[in-house]
């Protein structure tokens, strides 16, 4: 397996994002939104995750992304419904994605938790 470019980054510029509770249409705006601004770990830009998620079972969507490079342009996106998003890394990775988020979708901080190299961040996105 080819390694790609958030995998090479250094592990202080990588932030794993997990969207939960919510339409794939919706976690395709919010991963694509990021990966307009940052490379990811998937291979082609594509998103891990159901297609066509269970109604019965939990679904998931989890992608990593290189956050070296600061987004400039960034346009605002409309989301079907609201989304969760629970985002890990470095502090200055994590507020670099944070940044994308916040000029993309209205954010509300729905949880947080810092170690000494590492933070922890649940937000709620909705559509601008």
């Amino acid at each position: 397996m080819k390694p790609t470019a958030a995998s090479q980054a250094p592990p202080e510029q990588r932030v794993e994002v997990v969207l939960s509770a919510c339409s794939a249409a919706d976690a395709e705006t919010v991963l694509g939104a990021l990966r307009r601004h940052f490379s990811t770990d998937t291979a082609g830009g594509t998103i891990h995750g159901p297609t066509t998620p269970d109604p019965a079972r939990p679904t998931v969507w989890t992608a990593t992304f290189d956050t070296s490079q600061v987004a400039e342009d960034v346009s605002p996106a409309e989301l079907g419904d609201a989304v969760t998003v629970d985002v890990q890394g470095g502090p200055v990775a994590v507020a670099r994605l944070r940044d994308v988020l916040h000029r993309t979708f209205e954010v509300e901080d729905a949880g947080a938790a810092s170690g000494d190299q590492e933070v922890d961040l649940q937000l709620k996105l909705r559509g601008r």
